[in-house]
């Protein structure tokens, strides 16, 4: 990866690695301000509890009641832990909590406004997989693929670096929130894409002479039997003073897809066209059509702001490992004049979840990037307004039932990116995210890592590291070839 960095610049990221410090509002004498804010939110009947915090030092008593159940809570250190049973006494599917807050003012107990908590009759994934980095991308001496189950508080690594040299670990993807079916790309140091199926763990050199690089931005096929990437030159940047820190963008890319059984790759001349750039595929459900975004290749890197892609789809034939001849245009850049990436169908086929920018292709570093979502029913475009932030909202992914997404924020402190969910209803209503609850109320505040690349999973992946490791160290891997 090509990369330019100023003096100013590597100050900058080091000066931005500070642990950032969480505002708590001053509450009035009306509302008591909590965080996280979970003031009428919509949550799954089986998240874990969702402890919140006054502030610190601030004293104060929450009444939870429901449908006759009443739970009350004295804080400590300025936060409420809710007990995992009590809170799914409370928490019943279809109903609404109502909390009321009490603050220690003069020696009383003042009450505040109370809220409500609504909880969904839809269920979400029982876990959530992710990569935890540091923020700026600039070190990786120590990263790691988690997951965390989303019913309780417990999060275990699936593979860690400090098993395999340090090495750089990315792009997990999983076959329709499959644990027992991944794949991931380790770089650098015992670099290749590893995949997990069927009870066994496959080393990948993917990179061929007919292909820009090795594959990357993977998306799986429904039926495991492919998966869908990107082949890029990919090249970064620091920026010394524009809010958007790091740039990430490509000099050429095109989109292939993979032949699991076969190890061979393959593509179509209108997905390797050298006058345009392709990337970030994905398929739909059925499995019948590929989506990807596609742009006009500038001159790079001077050109990167005139980077607008748009969201295309094309015939995808699974039996005959084939791609049509006819591309449609389902978001057209020029008409928008904005950019869009990270094409993701909902499990039912509905709703298309992107990610819109003002340009460029890495949106987790982009202020203004924004959640989108087009009805692929009527054409009905939703804004989302309920669900975005005021910094970066990406890397996206959809629950099993079509009725949660999870995605990466940076808007509590504009450095760190975090998890948020929220409900979609059927009509592609969104309602007001939540972020993910933790057990410790400081966690957020004290976490020096981003999390990156949120996917739900229907249960644990539990692949042996060990024997990913020595597969890593000592196996030469299989190499792929190109159709």
């Amino acid at each position: 990866m090509r990369k330019v960095a100023s003096l100013f610049s590597i100050m900058a990221l080091i000066a931005a690695s500070c642990v950032p410090k969480v505002e708590y509002p001053a509450p009035d004498a009306a509302e008591a301000a909590i965080f996280p804010d979970y003031k009428a939110v919509t949550v799954p009947p089986n998240i874990a509890p969702l402890n919140f915090s006054l502030g610190e030092g601030t004293k104060g008593v929450a009444i939870l009641e429901n449908a006759g159940k009443k739970l009350v809570l004295k804080s400590r250190k300025g936060g409420f832990s809710i007990p995992e049973n009590s809170w799914r006494e409370i928490a019943m599917p279809g109903s609404e909590i109502s909390v009321t807050v009490e603050i220690k003012e003069g020696g009383k107990y003042v009450s505040r406004s109370p809220f409500s908590i609504f909880v969904s009759e839809d269920r979400i994934d029982p876990y959530v997989a992710y990569r935890l980095i540091d923020p700026g991308y600039e070190t990786w001496n120590k990263i790691g693929l988690y997951q965390r189950c989303l019913e309780n508080f417990s999060e275990t690594p699936i593979i860690t670096n400090d098993k395999t040299d340090r090495n750089c670990m990315n792009c997990h993807s999983f076959k329709g929130r499959d644990p027992g079916t991944m794949m991931f790309h380790m770089r650098a140091t015992n670099g290749g894409t590893y995949v997990w199926k069927d009870g066994s763990i496959e080393k990948l050199n993917t990179k061929t002479p007919q292909t820009i690089s090795a594959l990357v931005y993977p998306y799986w096929h429904p039926s495991g039997k492919y998966i869908a990437f990107s082949v890029n030159d990919i090249a970064q940047f620091f920026h010394s003073t524009n809010p958007n820190r790091i740039e990430v963008y490509d000099y050429k890319s095109d989109v292939v897809v993979y032949d699991v059984d076969n190890h061979r790759v393959s593509s179509s001349p209108m997905l390797m066209d050298t006058t345009r750039m392709e990337t970030f595929p994905s398929f739909s459900p059925d499995g019948k059509t590929l989506y990807y975004c596609s742009t006009k290749r500038p001159d790079m890197p001077q050109g990167y702001k005139d980077v607008k892609y748009s969201i295309c789809s094309m015939p995808f034939n699974p039996e005959t490992f084939s791609f049509g001849d006819k591309v449609d245009t389902v978001y057209n850049a020029i008409r928008t004049g904005k950019d869009a990436t990270f094409p993701r169908v909902s499990p039912d086929g509905r709703f298309l979840l992107f990610a819109e920018t003002a340009y460029g292709c890495f949106a987790i570093w982009h202020k203004d990037s924004e959640l989108r979502m087009i009805d692929l029913k009527d054409g009905t475009f939703h804004t989302l307004d309920e669900v975005n932030g005021p910094d970066a909202d990406s890397y996206h992914s959809w629950s099993g039932n079509s009725r949660w997404i999870v995605w990466a924020s940076r808007r509590i402190d504009g450095l760190y990116s975090r998890l948020f969910i929220a409900h979609i209803d059927k009509d592609g209503k969104a309602s007001k995210p939540f972020l993910m609850p933790q057990k410790d109320l400081e966690h957020d505040r004290m976490l020096m890592k981003s999390y990156n690349v949120p996917e739900f999973i229907s249960g644990p992946v539990l692949f042996d590291q060990d024997e990913m490791a020595d597969m890593a160290k000592n196996n030469p891997g299989t190499d792929v070839t190109f159709k």
